[in-house]
Order: structure tokens, then sequence, then C-alpha cells
């Protein structure tokens, strides 16, 4: 509306310039050469001022929100990551841990199954033994 406004007020203006300018010539006074119509065009240009300080102003807002919540994000997945990094090393110091265990296990098992089929001839032996003698003894 300013703006079509001004137009208007431009358009006459011309036409009002073009009167003085043949009572210039006709050697009328020129008084009212120039109306006061600035006052318009300065409250349009603070209006579209004001209009851009606040759109500028908003746009800062959301850059500051979104630069805070992504250095908020950011922090939150180095931590994770630091999380997980300290959980996979102390599954692998268990995994470590437990293939150690694994194999003194095994090895123990050898072991005693050594020892289990030496007791188990042995027993035999005494077995054969005894049998021996009580058929001695009762002979």
């Amino acid at each position: 509306k300013r703006l079509t406004a001004f137009v208007q007020s431009t358009a006459s203006d011309e036409a009002a310039a073009d009167e003085v300018e043949d009572e210039v010539a006709l050697g009328a006074p020129a008084a009212a050469v120039y109306k006061g119509h600035g006052g318009d065009i300065i409250e349009t240009l603070q209006g579209l001022l004001e209009k851009a300080e606040a759109q500028l102003d908003d746009l800062r807002n959301k850059e500051t929100s979104g630069a805070h919540n992504f250095e908020m994000l950011q922090q939150s997945l180095e931590d994770e990551v630091k999380v997980a990094n300290k959980d996979m090393d102390d599954a692998k110091k268990g995994v470590a841990s437990n293939g150690e265990s694994k194999a003194s296990a095994e090895g123990d098992l050898e072991t005693t199954s050594k020892d289990l089929a030496t007791d188990t001839e042995a027993k035999g032996d005494l077995h054969q033994s005894c049998m021996t003698k009580a058929e001695d003894f009762e002979a």
C-alpha cells in the first residue's frame, strides 16, 4: 500500500512540478514547489529496516540454537563412542582371559585323563592280583 501511495504521490508530484515550471516560466512565484512527502518514504524504509532487523535476529537465534544443538549431539555421540570403545576393550580382555583359562583347563583335563587311565590300569592290575591271591588262598 505504501509503495502504491509512493508511486501515485510521485506521479502527482511530477504533475505538480510541471505546473510549477509552467508557473515559473510565466513568472509566478514558486511558494509550494516541494511538498513534504518524504515522511512516507522514511516510514516505509524504517518499516523495512525493522522487519530486516527482526528477521536477522530470528536467524541469528536459530543459528545459535542450531550450533548449540549440534555441539550437544556431537558431545553425546563422542561419549557413546568412548563408552562403546571401553566396553569393547573390556570384552577383548575377557576373551583373552577366557582363552587363557580354557587353555589351562584343557591342560588340566589332559593331565587328569592320563592320571585316570593310569589309575584305571592300576585298579585292573590290583583287582587281578587280588583275584589271584583269593584263588590261591582257597586252594
